[in-house]
């Protein structure tokens, strides 16, 4: 079974970069995202092995990596492989996000360690939440067709567009993304309530926002409805369509977390009769089709899970995960360790 190196062990391993065993498993276009230089150039004083996906068990266990650096295109980590007593693996650096579908949660149970991009991209999702909410309060799916119509014809009435200054606005979620898009709200002088299972009210408090009593609460009482919530076991399906019902006509509703804690057929019924303005980076099946009732739906505003991060800062996650890795080999703490909480809460 796997057993956690001490601190001093660990000092003890880097002093001969030799004896660790580098590899990563990233596909062509993994690389060329995160390390347009070369992954080889990025990681310094340590051989760094290529991984395929074929035969992946197989080629674990004859390069017996100490160090994997990880991304989208991995697969899973064979759990036989894991729990061998002598599997030599102690740290998966991911480059990305959520590290489920690659890791086993008996992994860091047992004391492995595994980093992410942490917050990184926060800032991004948060920029993209707010795009998504003027884009629906300008009523931009409706744009190509006001355009196609003569000019004379053309009524800005018609479209119905709104401003975001002075509105009342609910956000499901406090976590990195919630927290930063309130200050990206800020400059519009808008009244910010929010509402998070297991998170104190004085850390709303603390960022200037209203804390509310229930889920319900939240919805009944916005113009702008952003969700930014993780998923859990009690988030999952929490956005019924009663819940929904209970928005006021004519609001925004946001989504940049989670598809799976609304309930979609709902909210297709939503859009379709135009009570509320959707706009969507995320649904229940990713990724999105192209077919999909989100994208095909008159009037809502779909776009295929790309809040974040930015292509322009692909290459800076990759810088992150190859400084994790030589953190590690310092015998220092990898930045943006994933502990069992956060495992959970990821998707």
């Amino acid at each position: 079974m796997l057993k956690q190196n001490s601190a001093k062990e660990r000092e003890n391993a880097s002093d001969d970069l030799k004896q660790q065993r580098i590899a990563y498993s990233l596909n062509e276009r993994c690389r060329q995202y995160f390390f347009p230089n070369g992954i080889d150039a990025e990681i310094d004083g340590a051989q760094a092995i290529d991984v395929p996906a074929q035969d992946w068990e197989e080629q674990l266990q004859t390069l017996r990596p100490t160090v994997l650096l990880t991304s989208w295109s991995t697969p899973p980590l064979p759990s036989a492989w894991l729990e061998q007593e002598d599997c030599p693996l102690r740290y998966v650096s991911h480059v990305t996000g959520s590290v489920r579908g690659i890791v086993p949660r008996s992994f860091i149970e047992r004391g492995g360690l595994v980093s992410n991009w942490g917050a990184m991209c926060a800032p991004q999702v948060a920029e993209y939440a707010l795009l998504l909410a003027l884009g629906a309060l300008r009523s931009l799916p409706q744009w190509p067709a006001y355009i196609q119509q003569p000019p004379r014809q053309r009524r800005l009435t018609h479209l119905g567009t709104r401003t975001l200054f002075g509105k009342r606005v609910s956000i499901h979620g406090f976590g990195r993304v919630a927290r930063t898009l309130v200050q990206l709200l800020r400059p519009f002088s808008v009244e910010i309530r929010a509402f998070s299972e297991g998170v104190p009210h004085k850390l709303m408090h603390e960022e200037g926002v209203t804390p509310c009593q229930s889920l319900k609460e939240l919805c009944q009482s916005c113009d702008v409805f952003f969700g930014c919530e993780a998923l859990t076991e009690l988030s999952r399906d929490s956005l019924t369509a009663e819940l929904l019902a209970t928005i006021p006509d004519g609001s925004i509703f946001v989504n940049v977390g989670r598809g799976a804690i609304v309930d979609e057929d709902a909210l297709l019924k939503e859009a379709s009769s135009g009570r509320l303005r959707i706009a969507t980076d995320v649904c229940i099946t990713e990724p999105m089709a192209c077919d999909s009732p989100l994208v095909t739906t008159p009037g809502l505003l779909a776009t295929p899970h790309i809040a974040g991060p930015t292509a322009d800062q692909l290459a800076l996650l990759g810088q992150h995960a190859v400084q994790n890795i030589e953190r590690f080999l310092r015998g220092e703490s990898p930045h943006d360790l994933v502990d069992l909480i956060s495992y959970d809460r990821a998707t």
